[in-house]
């Protein structure tokens, strides 16, 4: 019999959800950047392990301060329509306050995952586990390094295991719910915050305008990069166009890896009409 189901995947941003997402589905779906926010909204990875069809909800990272409550909701949301909830937690961390009061706030049972188990002492892991653990009974403790992939199959086991019996939502072959061109535009997005990490706020919008496959299987894609002041268009095309130029090598490379096709990539990047 076949199972499917939704996971929740929260925590505070830069915890490493996107990255732990993209180990479990294999593949690439949700984009992973220095900025402490780049997840803007839902995006579904889709994970076959087994029998189970895992539909894994990549979600905007609780922030603190003003102007967050948007983003919390998404993420609230996502907690809401789901089977299981996993919290993620960076336990490189210092301080564990602010994930602690988020966890206190989930009236479900939930996972905890501990990521970049691979950059700490045991010691010290294992007093950052007795620290939740006197606060909160989880489901289980998960003990994982997104970047190398350990401890990412003792997850995947155990959600085959606890999904519910159904048939699968998705297409055996699919691994996201995004469109063709909206993850060619997320995979432009990462490569604006890789190589702008410092210079450009979260303001930057890549817009897909036109994806096409080609008769020889290439693909032509145009995407608008929207800025809302004439200052950050200047930022992102660089001296005589070098930025916007690297910006596009950098995705297209990307880009051709995931897509195992030729890709032919144009941007222009358009400043919003109140920043003009």
């Amino acid at each position: 019999m076949k199972k499917c189901g939704f996971v929740a995947v929260l925590g505070e941003t830069n915890s490493g959800k996107s990255s732990l997402i993209n180990r479990l589905v294999g593949q690439k779906v949700s984009i992973t950047s220095r900025k402490i926010q780049t997840t803007i909204a839902r995006v579904l990875g889709i994970a076959i392990h087994g029998d189970a069809q895992i539909i894994l909800v990549d979600t905007p990272g609780f922030l603190r301060g003003k102007n967050i409550r948007a983003l919390d909701k998404i993420a609230w949301g996502a907690r809401q329509d789901s089977s299981e909830i996993l919290f993620v937690v960076d336990c490189t961390k210092k301080n564990f306050e602010n994930s602690l009061n988020l966890l206190q706030k989930i009236d479900q049972p939930v996972s905890l995952v501990l990521n970049k188990i691979d950059l700490i002492h045991k010691p010290l892991l294992l007093s950052i586990i007795d620290y939740f653990q006197k606060e909160i009974k989880f489901k289980n403790v998960f003990l994982v390094s997104a970047k190398t992939g350990s401890g990412v199959d003792v997850i995947l086991n155990w959600l085959e295991e606890v999904m519910p019996e159904c048939e699968w939502i998705y297409p055996e072959d699919e691994f996201t719910d995004l469109s063709s061109e909206m993850y060619a535009a997320e995979i432009t997005r990462e490569s604006i915050f890789h190589l702008l990490h410092k210079e450009l706020p979260y303001s930057c919008v890549v817009e897909p305008l036109s994806y096409k496959i080609l008769s020889d299987g290439s693909i032509k894609i145009y995407q608008n990069i929207h800025v809302k002041h004439k200052a950050h268009r200047i930022i992102v095309l660089g001296a005589h166009g070098q930025k916007i130029k690297h910006i596009s090598q950098t995705a297209r490379l990307e880009l051709e890896k995931l897509l195992g096709a030729t890709v032919h990539l144009f941007l222009h990047v358009v400043v919003d009409k109140k920043g003009e």
